[in-house]
């Protein structure tokens, strides 16, 4: 079966179980990094919204043996788990006044993202850009967001520094930080293992953190909030390398050795080669912040 026919199978059986009071779509989404993927919607009469559910990954499954009628039972059963409760109203969307509260920004990087980039207000900065959604909501599962395109700033007659503005405001407040020792973040992930063997394993260690947002979804920003950096290097005396390890998260290393660059550079690079998606990745590049300027290079 190919996977053109797989996915008019995969559609055809769920809205037979389904009904006609559902109805079944698939659309090509493009996310971070002009990454492709294919989303199956199950849209109810009573509600404007559904959960998309990407086909790509159980195609995967399906080559490898998975049979269809599994595949199948395991999409309603996402679907179920993931369905909303009611619609959502999203007319305040067209309302600055409502909107600007909410707005938002977050990281992606610059040559990776060019078609994109191209229909959406952004920022660029170092090999990142800065681009902006709409926060509809957000709680310990994730964020809600719209992404925000050229024409609305025409709608709503406001520029991309006011957006700019905005987002540096709002998203500290709506999107707060979170920033952890890496030994805190290891102990967690080692669950089971004896916490004095490894807390005298990371006496040795070079101090790490962890900055992300708490949600824990695109919160490699954090790393332009205002004087999150510089108080962390006031606190250490000493400049930060940043590295980035994913669009959600950012690691930062105390700089008192100003020739472990390379090495630093070659440990994301691989990182992101072998460990992450290809829609994770920020960069492979290693930054620096000055404490002595307040500003971050390459």
């Amino acid at each position: 079966m190919t996977y053109q026919e797989f996915k008019e199978n995969v559609t055809t059986v769920i809205q037979n179980r389904l009904g006609s009071n559902v109805k079944v779509t698939i659309q090509e989404i493009i996310k971070n990094n002009d990454t492709h993927y294919d989303g199956l919607t199950i849209l109810s009469n009573q509600l404007n919204i559904s959960p998309t559910i990407y086909l790509n990954f159980y195609f995967k499954q399906y080559l490898k043996g998975r049979s269809l009628e599994e595949i199948c039972h395991d999409i309603l059963s996402v679907y179920e788990e993931n369905k909303p409760s009611g619609n959502i109203d999203i007319s305040f969307f067209t309302n600055y006044e409502q909107v600007k509260k909410r707005i938002v920004f977050k990281l992606i990087n610059y040559e990776q993202n060019k078609n994109l980039l191209q229909k959406i207000p952004h920022i660029k900065i170092l090999d990142l850009a800065i681009i902006f959604n709409c926060l509809v909501d957000a709680d310990e599962t994730g964020n809600a967001t719209i992404l925000i395109y050229n024409q609305h700033l025409s709608l709503w007659n406001i520029t991309k520094d006011d957006l700019y503005h905005l987002a540096m405001k709002n998203t500290p407040a709506l999107l707060t930080y979170e920033l952890r020792d890496m030994s805190d973040v290891l102990i967690e992930l080692m669950a089971g293992v004896p916490c004095n063997s490894m807390k005298e394993e990371f006496e040795y260690m070079v101090p790490m953190y962890v900055l992300s947002n708490k949600s824990k979804l695109n919160g490699s920003g954090c790393i332009f909030y205002h004087n999150l950096l510089h108080n962390l290097c006031e606190k250490l005396e000493c400049d930060l390398y940043i590295l980035p390890s994913s669009i959600h998260e950012v690691i930062l290393i105390p700089a008192y050795d100003h020739d472990s660059y390379d090495e630093l550079t070659s440990m994301v690079k691989e990182v992101n080669s072998t460990q992450l998606s290809k829609e994770e990745i920020l960069s492979d590049h290693v930054y620096f912040y000055s404490r002595e300027t307040g500003q971050i290079s390459m």
